[in-house]
């Protein structure tokens, strides 16, 4: 069951609830899973509470959605009867969970916090919320009287917002219209806030790599620095470097050793900083190897071994003869894997993988440890860290160590779901898993109308404020399959490139995609996974060129980088937008339909990427122009 206990005003989040989520005691261990952490086993580990299983945290209102697991088995709340179909598409997630409505009961809503009040750029935004439905239209007053859009809406609210040019101290009240009359809500005095970020991130554009696909080693990565040159790259983000067992290096054996070796890292390093290339790692710390020398002293001594408490171990000896002998055989990997399987092992594990032995977060010695290597790799010259199966580990661990890391290190979490618990004061952003969820249903899949993927869209700014324009917005990444595959076609991949390159968020580009690389066979995760082409005779010419005019846009644009979001038309497949700051306006028009659309007020925009004929944009083709003002 879940049970709502006090609210209050947050100064992050505006109103958010302490909400108590227990089960009957069953099994030896249990984790509340939901949509706040994508239904991942690790980061909300439950406690006995008398015969219950029991766990209390904080969430903004609105509605979730969430279910147990008790010993890696998912079930839904029985004591709860509120049911609903959770499909996400991004990660593959569809099962009926339960349902959690978190509401104070306050019919109009505004509260000086960061998501309602912020300054970001030139501008300062002003956000309030009311129970859906019941406002007509809501003037912010202060000074000046200005009526405030409705942004989005979800099950529950209205959101609206207004923005201004930056403000300090604001003196100011709204004024709300609605059937039974006007209200005047609240008497503020506020400064709007400031989201701390590291200053050189917003003009970077990201190119993920998986080293031994794109060019074998650190070492061939040096000798393609001027291709990314070329490109108009500025940052790269490589998948684990570190000694490790497999190829994708997710299984970490030392996280202070380099599998190339250090002198491959500090000759990249070296190179990257001549050109002004920032690097941020990938940082494994939800799991390590089976053979990392902790567990296999673990292995070894069982009860006995100092680094017991260091993983979940769920029995001694965690493995047993049988299972070692099976491990050391000559069999192949896969028959050794179904073997392995049947036997069992006494851990818990990254979805239930026996090569990933899952870290005990609550052990002060392994919050030290990941701290440590954290900071040992910033401190030898990385500019940052992507934390892999983030929404796996307990929130509070992430910031804790964000206190201990310089503040110029740019910090994302992988978080495959809603963000709200993972950004502010843990990560300057996640991976955008919910934008990419609605790229999906909009461009790929077409389970949504431009109306519904704006409403997705804005929803998100409302609830994420600043962070938004941290966030870390992708197409595809070595998890999922690439997207120019799903599309199926060049016009409507450059479509959905061209929104990913000219909306909020920082972007970033998959190795390989700039040239047309494709899927390959194998399993969904696998399938992006292919080995970067290199003779030029096989790339697609109008993808590169099309990305690197996006590229170099995107680097040379304040309005890109920073600028307010104003959508104009969203709807029958065309997506038209301006993205303002200071006196530069880019206008981005996007048709994703098979007819020609009329694009209005184009006269007074330069095109600088794209075509547009007598106000006439092609099917499946997009337009971006410029003036200054």
């Amino acid at each position: 069951m879940y049970k709502t206990f006090a609210f209050r005003d947050d100064d992050i989040m505006g109103k958010v609830a302490s909400v108590e989520f227990s089960i009957p005691k069953e099994g030896s261990y249990a984790y509340l899973l939901g949509n706040f952490n994508a239904f991942n086993e690790g980061s909300l580990r439950m406690k006995e509470r008398g015969d219950r299983w029991s766990i209390t945290l904080e969430l903004p209102e609105g509605v979730w959605y969430y279910a147990f697991s008790i010993e890696s088995t998912k079930l839904s709340d029985p004591e709860n009867p509120e049911r609903a179909l959770y499909r996400r598409l991004s990660y593959k997630m569809e099962d009926e969970v339960s349902v959690a409505r978190i509401f104070s009961g306050e019919e109009f809503y505004h509260h000086p916090s960061l998501t309602y009040l912020y300054s970001f750029g030139d501008r300062t935004y002003v956000r309030f919320r009311a129970v859906r439905g019941r406002v007509g239209k809501i003037y912010l007053v202060s000074g000046d009287r200005i009526e405030m859009r409705r942004k989005a809406w979800d099950e529950l609210f209205d959101y609206f917002e207004a923005h201004l040019p930056l403000k300090g101290e604001m003196e100011y009240h709204f004024e709300i219209h609605t059937d039974g009359g006007v209200v005047e809500y609240g008497d503020f005095r506020a400064s709007p806030g400031e989201y701390p970020f590291p200053e050189w991130v917003p003009d970077r554009v990201f190119y993920q790599i998986m080293p031994d696909r794109f060019a074998g080693s650190l070492l061939g990565i040096i000798e393609k620095l001027g291709y990314l040159g070329n490109l108009g790259i500025n940052a790269l983000y490589l998948t684990p470097i570190f000694e490790s067992t497999t190829y994708h290096g997710y299984d970490v054996t030392d996280y202070y050793r380099v599998k190339e070796g250090d002198e491959a890292f500090e000759r990249l390093l070296k190179a990257l900083k001549e050109r002004d290339i920032r690097l941020i790692l990938d940082g494994v710390f939800h799991h390590t190897s089976f053979f990392h020398p902790y567990f296999q002293d673990v292995v070894k001594n069982g009860e006995r071994s100092r680094y017991r408490d260091f993983y979940r171990i769920t029995r001694f000896p965690p493995v047993t003869e049988e299972f070692l002998d099976v491990l050391g055989s000559t069999a192949p990997w896969r028959e050794k894997s179904k073997r392995l399987r049947k036997i069992g092992w006494g851990y818990e594990s990254f979805f239930s993988v026996w090569l990933m032995p899952r870290l005990n977060h609550e052990n002060p010695e392994v919050r030290h440890f990941i701290a440590d290597v954290m900071e040992h790799w910033l401190e030898r010259g990385a500019d940052g860290w992507r934390l892999d199966v983030a929404h796996g580990v307990p929130p509070e661990l992430w910031r804790e160590v964000r206190r201990k890391l310089p503040e110029d290190a740019y910090l994302i979490g992988e978080v495959m779901d809603d963000a709200r618990l993972w950004i502010f004061d843990k990560f300057h952003g996640t991976m955008n898993y919910p934008l990419y969820e609605a790229l999906l249903r909009f461009f790929v899949y077409g389970e949504m109308d431009a109306g519904e993927f704006l409403n997705w869209i804005e929803l998100l700014s409302a609830r994420y404020g600043p962070a938004e324009f941290l966030m870390y917005n992708f197409l595809d990444n070595h998890d999922v399959e690439r997207f120019l595959g799903l599309v199926g076609d060049r016009r409507k991949y450059l479509c959905a490139l061209a929104f990913l390159m000219t909306y909020r968020g920082i972007p970033s580009i998959y190795y390989g995609d700039e040239v047309g690389l494709e899927n390959i066979d194998g399993s969904p995760m696998e399938r992006s996974r292919g080995p970067m082409k290199w003779n030029s005779e096989e790339w697609d010419r109008e993808i590169l060129e099309t990305t690197k005019a996006l590229v170099r846009l995107r680097r040379e644009s304040k309005a890109l980088q920073m600028g307010v979001f104003l959508p104009l038309v969203f709807r029958d497949g065309l997506l038209v937008y301006e993205r303002v700051y200071d006196d530069e306006r880019i206008l981005v028009c996007i048709n994703y339909s098979e007819v020609t659309r009329k694009i209005n007020s184009t006269s007074d925009y330069e095109v600088i990427i794209g075509h547009i004929n007598n106000n006439l944009l092609d099917p499946w083709s997009f337009c971006i122009a410029r003036r200054f003002c």
